[in-house]
């Protein structure tokens, strides 16, 4: 996927996998600890290194033309690190951006704002879609390849899996709030706890 459906997807997963993962995010009080670093390991360490992949090696594709040499790659190749950050910069915004939006306005009972992930996201995607689905399908420089036989079109499913498995993940082992430890629990205590300590 290109650039522009790149990041809607990272909306769109922000958005859900707070939805999924929002009964602890209340219960614990925290968006920035755990819960954060949770629905952020794929995006860490799938999503956004794919992403890089598609820059360094077939940005003219990724970009839409944008910055295209003649070979069909990003023509300035002294600033390919720059660009590489800065697509990791941008899944990371869309995604981080997506979970916060849901935590503030799913704790404020406006469900509609907390929503506004997935209409940017589809604000992002379907004029991408409408108005350039030829160059998304076509790899660039690669003499008419399309996505389905080009490694971009297996890395693109692969993204897409595993954000959406992650998901499924996060729902079975980590959405439910932990125990909580109150007045009427049995905790141990240390030998030396006292009032002191």
């Amino acid at each position: 996927m290109t650039l522009p459906l790149f990041l809607a997807l990272h909306l769109l997963y922000g958005t859900l996998v707070a939805r999924v993962m929002f009964p602890r995010m209340r219960a614990e009080g925290e968006v920035l600890g755990p819960p954060l670093l949770i629905m952020l390991v794929p995006v860490a360490f799938v999503s956004a290194p794919i992403g890089t992949i598609f820059m360094r090696y077939s940005g003219g594709w990724f970009l839409h033309g944008l910055l295209l040499g003649g070979e069909g790659s990003v023509a300035y190749e002294r600033f390919h690190f720059g660009l590489l950050l800065a697509v990791i910069a941008g899944v990371a915004a869309c995604t981080v951006g997506s979970i916060i939006n849901v935590a503030v306005w799913a704790s404020r009972d406006r469900p509609k704002l907390a929503n506004a992930g997935l209409w940017l996201a589809g604000a992002i995607a379907l004029p991408t879609i409408a108005f350039d689905f030829k160059d998304i399908i076509t790899v660039v420089g690669t003499n008419g390849r399309h996505l389905w036989a080009h490694p971009v079109g297996l890395l693109s499913v692969a993204a897409v899996v595993v954000l959406f498995g992650w998901i499924a993940v996060i729902k079975a082992r980590f959405a439910e709030p932990p125990p909580q430890t109150g007045p009427g629990t049995s905790v141990p205590l240390s030998p030396l706890s006292g009032p002191w300590t």
